[in-house]
């Protein structure tokens, strides 16, 4: 069965996870919370590169992230837009935003400059992630929208290095956890200390529940009813294509998927097939039309784009058409 979903709006900053074990925690508190108890188990691999991203690393460089754009003037209920390539800069884009206190903005890494600066000034943002590859068109359409500062991970002329967001949280901060891997996000030390607030903390590194609205709260039964049609479990290697559909589908699959405990490892398109071998793979994220040889169909979860074209995306797998 499968059912269109409008997704072309900003995704709110943090929906509660209401299932239980999870009452009264954000999505991203709970992540949080995964990586504080993970060890050394691989949160995110980039399988272009081979980076691995232990659960501490990754929730080190989350908390990083969200007290470094605190720092740079991001409020709670600002709009970042997030115009990235791939999986693993998407992740820690968005739960460092959403830890924030704000709400992120996914763009399709393949939208025109046109396009990203149309919901850029749609969505009110003044921040924009980039990755380096795309910091040119990003600089472009923050020249024609209110973006006041444009981050990529990695080196891109004109732009501030998303590194520098962990500068300060890195600065003094023993390990705390297993590091087996440098970028994405140029993170230090897997630590809990400097960079942000644990589970239930209403600064940053995580929204407290009085922040949460009946939308967020929707969105949590959408997750919560996600889960259990996709039969995700911690022993899982998803492997996921580059951001796709309008965000908001796309965004819900990685949150479930490191909320289940599985390991995420992002590859482009044309690289989907190899990482799941390399890497044993066990489920998909891909964008629509993209078929992954030996993979049942239940298995694979696709972000299409409906006949009225962009930005609203739904959601096609057999499995878990939201």
């Amino acid at each position: 069965m499968e059912r269109g979903v409008s997704m072309g709006t900003p995704i709110e900053a943090d929906p509660l996870i209401l299932s239980a074990g999870m009452s009264h925690r954000t999505v991203t508190e709970r992540i949080l919370a995964l990586a504080d108890q993970s060890g050394s188990k691989a949160a995110v691999i980039d399988a272009v590169d081979g980076t691995v991203t232990a659960w501490p690393r990754l929730g080190w460089t989350i908390r990083a992230a969200a007290r470094g754009l605190s720092r740079r003037g991001l409020a709670a209920g600002d709009t970042v837009g997030v115009f990235v390539q791939d999986a693993a800069s998407f992740v820690i884009a968005v739960n460092a935003i959403r830890a924030a206190g704000a709400t992120a903005l996914p763009i399709r890494p393949d939208a025109s400059v046109a396009n990203v600066a149309v919901q850029l000034n749609a969505g009110g943002a003044r921040l924009l992630i980039t990755s380096a590859p795309l910091a040119g068109l990003a600089a472009e359409a923050a020249d024609r929208s209110r973006v006041r500062q444009v981050f990529a991970f990695g080196e891109a002329a004109g732009t501030t290095p998303f590194r520098s967001l962990l500068a300060v949280a890195e600065h003094g901060a023993g390990p705390h956890g297993a590091d087996t891997g440098g970028q994405p996000g140029g993170a230090g030390p897997g630590s809990t200390g400097p960079g942000g607030a644990g589970p239930g903390s209403t600064g940053p590194g995580g929204a407290g529940p009085g922040d949460m609205t009946g939308a967020a709260e929707g969105a949590a039964g959408e997750l919560t009813s996600l889960d259990g049609r996709a039969g995700l479990s911690h022993r899982d290697v998803v492997v996921a294509g580059p951001p796709c559909g309008g965000g908001h589908a796309y965004t819900s699959l990685l949150d479930l998927t490191l909320l289940t405990g599985a390991t995420i490892v992002a590859a482009p398109v044309p690289l989907v097939t190899a990482a799941m071998r390399v890497y044993k793979g066990t489920a998909a994220i891909v964008p629509g039309g993209t078929t992954v040889p030996g993979l049942s169909p239940d298995r694979i979860f696709t972000v299409a784009l409906p006949r009225s074209g962009y930005p609203s995306p739904e959601v096609d797998a057999s499995c878990c058409a939201l």
